[in-house]
């Protein structure tokens, strides 16, 4: 029922693109902004980030790195960017619980603190052979 219910959450992008420009990727997974309440109010934000980095490790190299959640160097180089894992990718940012119910990852999408646009751009992160992840 939880997996149901976490599917049924998944919105996509209006354009049908799952996957969108790795630089802005890149910015969001280390933008810890957003979602603060400042004076009793949540703060006016252009754009929240995702700060990935507190629970995954990124870019081979990185130094401020997170190891709550699997390490997510290379993630592109050893699934590939076919249009089933930009899929899994999305959804997974999206809601984890679509594929692993109660997993402790947040759930961007399904909260609102990411929209579907910004969620494309960490899946090109993710995936996209010339992104800093898919370095060696």
């Amino acid at each position: 029922e939880i997996i149901k219910l976490a599917r049924a959450s998944i919105q996509y992008p209006p354009s049908g693109k799952l996957v969108g420009d790795w630089k802005r990727g890149n910015a969001l997974a280390h933008d810890g902004a957003g979602d603060r309440i400042q004076f009793g109010k949540l703060e006016a934000r252009k754009e929240n980030g995702g700060l990935c980095q507190n629970c995954h490790a990124l870019a081979p190299g990185e130094v401020n790195v997170g190891n709550v959640g699997p390490s997510l160097t290379g993630y592109g180089a050893q699934r590939g960017n076919s249009e089933a894992i930009a899929k899994y990718t999305y959804e997974k940012v999206y809601n984890a619980w679509t594929y692993f119910p109660c997993s402790t990852m947040p759930r961007l999408g399904a909260t609102g603190h990411l929209t579907p646009e910004q969620i494309t751009h960490m899946v090109a992160f993710l995936i996209d052979p010339q992104s800093p992840v898919n370095q060696k």
